[in-house]
Order: structure tokens, then sequence, then C-alpha cells
């Protein structure tokens, strides 16, 4: 693998992503419905931005890389690590053209040398060679300056910002901060006669650039040793021009390159030169400008055809060459990054969602505990709640806990039993009584159908069981034992029951239409009438509770007339 793998990248934060939302997390439906959507959409945008950045930097290295390919097929296989490769920039129809001619690539003894023409391609050419070297990127830009040529500070000032911006661009492109080294051609008619030096620095650049000056100055005294004796006058008048050239460059040139001022990284400058090459100086550039005011000197008349620049071979032995850097450990880390905040998030959301689970389950115990038996629908609603969590946990300790709530962090199986055992022990309320017996002696005086004073305590069970079921109707029968004629206990009876239904009435409220009155004498005992217990036990009243039976025709009945058969 040469190139970083965006897009497998991508698609596998989003496989990360949906699996979460569709298996850990605690949010609803819609919710988890709507991110996926969302996280879908944002997967096919950088999938659709990474497959045109992959096609705008193959547009853009295409002619680069048969170019090299081209220039180095007779070359051994290994010189594409060997030898080091620098990009090269600059003014494409000046310096540019003067340095390559027509060529895209230029090899030297020293360095692989490729054309740059516009920044906007620099970021996809270096990502190219790095890919074309099997990870290894190139090792230097090179950003030559053709001194004479740049007569506005302003267009020279933009046009130097634009390449700073293109070499961030690249370097980040690439991975690390690309070493920048800065040649500046001189122009000067009487460099013809012989090649001129490089001076500057390689390699740690002082950190005031103002020094730099001073260093080409010292550099170029020394190099006058070497100069013939008859050529020494004409040489101090090089020395001055290249000075005055210097102290433009780090006043005017180098600040701007350095600028952070906009965003961008601070620039690996690394080296710095000039040279003194044939040419055509000009008064009206600005270096011609500055040398002007510095030395006072004038610019010597146009001579012959300008020079092929050279490159600077003599700025690369100071940059050390970059180390290979393979992507697939890179994006594996990545990668596995992604993994290792996907696998937190579920288990964030699995414990999450386990305390919940436990804490709802406890909310229902403790809601059912708290209702008193009394109030048997409320027990029973809660009951209800109960046995869903009770098939919850069961159907998790028979098919398995799913993931939101995997991990580790489920701990409410332990809760079954003693659930289980909260659902058996409830024991629905006994049925309420649907027949009250009264003792007649507690009621009436022997022959007597008027209530005694304090009766009313005996019946206050009956009337709470009357006010219970307002929707059935009341049936007061009366009873008594075999002493007397048949006739008399049958009209005492009906007697005394007609006294309880009109209190009953009276105190619960409730129409005497809801009420039926019977008297069975001595017909229905429930004991012998031999013994006194026995006639004791047959003196009562019963009070019963019926469906209401009658036809809504015959609403208007008679007060008193029985709801239903009892015969």
């Amino acid at each position: 693998m040469t190139g970083y793998p965006y897009r497998t990248l991508f698609v596998w934060i989003a496989a990360l992503a949906l699996f979460w939302l569709g298996a850990c997390s605690p949010w609803s439906s819609a919710w988890n419905i709507g991110l996926a959507t969302a996280v879908g959409l944002v997967a096919c945008v950088a999938l659709v931005m990474a497959t045109r950045r992959i096609r705008a930097r193959r547009a853009a290295s295409r002619q680069v890389l048969a170019a090299i390919n081209g220039a180095l097929q007779a070359l051994p296989g290994d010189t594409r690590r060997n030898t080091p490769l620098v990009l090269t920039v600059g003014e494409s129809t000046g310096v540019l053209a003067q340095a390559f001619e027509n060529n895209v690539v230029q090899i030297t003894d020293a360095a692989i040398w490729v054309r740059v023409d516009e920044p906007a391609r620099l970021k996809h050419i270096a990502n190219a060679l790095k890919r074309w070297r099997d990870g290894q990127g190139p090792d230097a830009v090179a950003y030559l300056v053709d001194a004479d040529s740049a007569v506005d500070d302003a267009a020279f000032a933009a046009a130097t910002q634009q390449w700073r911006t293109a070499v961030d661009e690249a370097s980040r492109a690439v991975g690390y901060a690309l070493p920048v080294c800065v040649a500046v051609y001189v122009a000067e008619v009487e460099a013809a006669q012989q090649a001129c030096p490089w001076f500057g620095a390689s390699g740690t650049l002082p950190p005031a650039l103002n020094t730099l000056a001073d260093q080409v100055c010292a550099a170029t005294l020394a190099h006058a040793r070497w100069v013939p004796h008859e050529a020494r006058t004409r040489w101090a008048h090089h020395v001055a021009r290249l000075d005055a050239a210097a102290r433009w460059a780090t006043a005017d040139l180098l600040p701007g390159l350095a600028d952070t001022k906009r965003g961008t990284r601070p620039i690996n400058m690394a080296a710095f030169g000039l040279t003194m090459v044939r040419g055509t100086p000009t008064s009206a550039s600005l270096v011609g400008r500055y040398v002007g005011a510095i030395t006072g000197l004038a610019q010597p008349l146009p001579s012959g055809t300008p020079a092929r620049l050279p490159l600077p071979d003599a700025l690369l032995p100071g940059i050390a060459p970059q180390q290979m850097r393979r992507v697939l450990p890179r994006a594996l880390a990545h990668a596995f990054v992604a993994l290792t905040v996907a696998l937190c998030a579920a288990t964030a959301a699995s414990a999450w969602q386990n305390r919940e689970l436990i804490a709802r389950v406890q909310a229902d115990v403790t809601r059912y505990e708290a209702i008193p038996p009394a109030n048997d629908a409320a027990r029973v609603d809660a009951l209800a709640a109960i046995k869903r969590d009770r098939d919850e946990l069961e159907r998790y300790a028979r098919m398995g806990v799913p993931p939101r709530l995997g991990l580790g962090f489920y701990r409410a199986g332990a809760r079954l039993p003693a659930i289980n055992t909260l659902i058996a022990s409830y024991q629905p309320p006994a049925p309420p009584p649907s027949m009250i017996e009264l003792d007649s002696l507690s009621l009436f005086k022997t022959g007597s159908a008027v209530l005694n004073p304090g009766s009313n305590r005996v019946m206050f069970g009956a009337l709470e069981m009357i006010k219970a079921h307002p929707n059935k109707r009341v049936l007061v029968a009366g009873h008594t034992d075999s002493v007397g004629s048949p006739a008399f206990n049958r009209k005492l009876s009906e007697a005394r029951a007609a006294s309880v239904r009109n209190w009953l009435a009276d105190a619960s409220g409730i129409p005497l239409s809801q009420f039926a009155i019977q008297g069975y004498g001595d017909t229905r005992p429930k004991a012998s009438n031999d013994t006194d217990a026995g006639r004791a036990a047959n003196r009562r009243v019963e009070i019963t509770l019926i469906p209401d039976c009658r036809d809504a025709r015959n609403s208007d009945s008679p007060k008193g007339q029985p709801a239903c058969s009892f015969e």
C-alpha cells in the first residue's frame, strides 16, 4: 500500500458508527434512524471528496511521473530511493524556464529535480511522488528566485505567499514539514567569463535571518583568495552586488516565506544561497534598486544572452534524506483508534443502560411493595409491570444478552429469582361477601318489627357491603322460628325485612327501587326448632347482593317488589 486509504478508513468509521447506533445506542429508534441517515450522508460526501482528490492528484502528477519514469528508465532500480528528489518551484515563464528549458525532470549529480509550475499542483505532485517512492516523500522543495525579474513589491509578496501556502499544503499532504531551500540568482553581465559558486548556508540556518547576509559577505571575501590577481577588481564589484542582494533577500524575501500569520505552519527553512549568473541586471527591479541604494554602483549595459540557470546542487548536502514512511501502519493505527473510540462509546452506553435497567426493575418492585393490599387494582397494575420485567430478563437468559447491555456490565439476571418469588407471593383479595346474616334478637324485640335503639351498629357491615357494590340489587329476607302460627311468622319476617330495608336505604342514599324484601317465616330453618339454640339460629335477617335482572321496561315496578324470583 503506497497511498493513505482514506476511503477505506471512512467506510470503517461509518460502519463502526452504524453498528453502535444499531446495537449499542441508548437513544430512541427515531433518533438512531436520524443519526444513521446523517452518518450515511457524511460518509458518502467524504467518499466523493476523497475520490475527487485522488483523481485530481492523478491528473496533476500524471505528466510528472511519466517524465520521471522515462528519465530514470536506464538508471538502476534503487535510484528513486537513494537519489535526493527535490521539487523545484518558482516563476514558470522565468526562472524555471531558464533552469529546465522544456524539461519536466532534470537529473544532476546531486539530485533529481522535478519542475512544478503551479502552486495548486504542488501538494498533488508531492503526494504522488511519495507513492512513487513507496512511502519515501520528496527530500526538499527548492524555491528558485530570479532577483532581477521582480519589479513590483506587492506582486512579488503575493507570489511569495502563494508558494508559501503551497509548501504548507504539500507538507500536510506528505505528513511532514518539507525542507525548503531558497536559491537566489543575481544577474551580472561580467559573470559570463566564469562560473560563480553558491554562497549561503545549508542544514541549520541562524535564527536571525539578517546574519545570513554577513555570512554571504564573509564567504565572498574568503573566495577572493582564489580569484586571479588581475580579476580581483572585477570580483570586488561582484562582492558588492552579492552582499547587497543577500541583504535584500534577508530583508524582503525570507520574512515573507517565514510568515505564519495566515494560519500556516512555520516553514522548515533548510538552506539559503545566492549565485551570480550571466544576465541583464536592471535598476528597475527590486534588487536593482536595493543594490543601487546601498552600493551606488551603476548598472552595466546589457551584453550577451542569458545563460541557463544552474540548479542549486550546492545547497543540498546539509539536508538529510527523508525516511521511508509506510502508510499501512499509520492507517492501521488510525483504524485502531476509531475502534477504541467505538468500544469506549459502546462500553459507556452499556454501563448507562444497565444502570437504567436495574433502576427501572427496582422502581417497579418498590412501587408494588408500597401499595397496600386493599388497593388491589393498583397492585395488579404494578404486578403487570414486574411481570414485563420478568419476561424481559427471562428472554435475555434464554436468548442471550443484547450488545447494548453486554460488555460485562449485565447484572440484572441475578434479580430474576427474587422477582419470580415476588410474583408467586401475590394473593388476590378474598371476594367480598355476597350475603350478611343479622341476628333478629340484636335488632328486634320478641314479636316486634321495630328496630331496637342502637341496632344500627349491627348493620354497618351490611351498609359498607352495599356501598361497595352500587350496581347490584339488595335482597333483604326475614326468617323466624316455628313458634307461633305460620301466617303470623311470615308477616313478621316480611315486616322485619322492610324495617331493615328502610334503614339501609336511608343510610346509603340508594333508592328503594334497588332493594327487594322477602318474608319466609319459618319455612327455611337453618337448624332444628326443637332446641333453644336451633330456634335462636333460625331467627335472622339475611341481606344478599344479587344482579339487577329486571328489564328496563319494568323500572316502574312498585316499591318492595322482588327483583327476581327466589322461590
